[in-house]
């Protein structure tokens, strides 16, 4: 069993492409679980997700890293997978991201960011990801992960304590969390082919605020 972990805060107007993407898998539905966790939300987040058929927890608003804790608790899956509700999965992504698992010695795993986007401030954004993915790929291992597009094995995830619930919103809680297993000496590897759609800024304004956290 493989667990997809989505928390979720005020999601309504992505979230149900997001589910909708994680039914569409290559892989037999039977072999996955999505659990969503609504972090508190104030909008019908709680009514996409039940709509959908997901496994739904709430939760008081406790930010991001809470909500995916709760969820690899809850989870059943050897595998957790993370991606975020304004997220939607290529149809292999799943089975790409499970695959460096066959692999004993694997601990974590990395995708990547893609955007069917034409403006010319999304393009930009995701060319500084393209750039950034480019330096990965050359590496047989990374430190940085980002949960987007994450897996971790799930005795690895618990065992190491989780995300810092500390962060109370999307920051750095992601690379915190892989820097510490990348210390511990854990192997965490880039996966260029396991790649999930993201509506990225479209104009300036966003960009600087998203990239600097203003």
């Amino acid at each position: 069993m493989i667990s997809v972990i989505i928390p979720a805060y005020n999601a309504e107007e992505t979230l149900g492409g997001c589910l909708a993407a994680l039914e569409a898998q290559s892989l037999s539905r039977d072999r996955y679980e999505v659990i969503v966790v609504d972090d508190g939300s104030t909008d019908r987040t709680a009514e996409v997700a039940r709509a959908c058929g997901v496994h739904l927890i709430r939760q008081a608003n406790a930010g991001p890293a809470a909500a995916r804790n709760q969820g690899a608790q809850a989870a059943r899956g050897e595998i957790l997978l993370f991606t975020d509700a304004d997220c939607e999965a290529a149809p292999d992504w799943i089975e790409q991201m499970l695959a460096p698992f066959h692999n004993a010695e694997i601990a974590g795993a990395k995708g990547v960011y893609r955007t069917r986007q034409r403006e010319l401030v999304a393009r930009f954004v995701q060319l500084e990801y393209e750039r950034k993915y480019a330096r990965m790929s050359r590496r047989e291992r990374i430190d940085f992960v980002d949960t987007y597009s994450a897996a971790y094995r799930r005795e690895v995830f618990l065992t190491s304590g989780g995300f810092d619930p500390l962060f109370p919103t999307a920051s750095v809680e992601d690379q915190e969390f892989s820097f510490r297993l990348a210390r511990k000496g854990y192997h965490l590897v880039f996966l260029p082919q396991a790649a999930v759609y993201h509506r990225h800024n479209t104009t300036i304004g966003q960009y600087w605020r998203r990239k600097f956290r203003i």
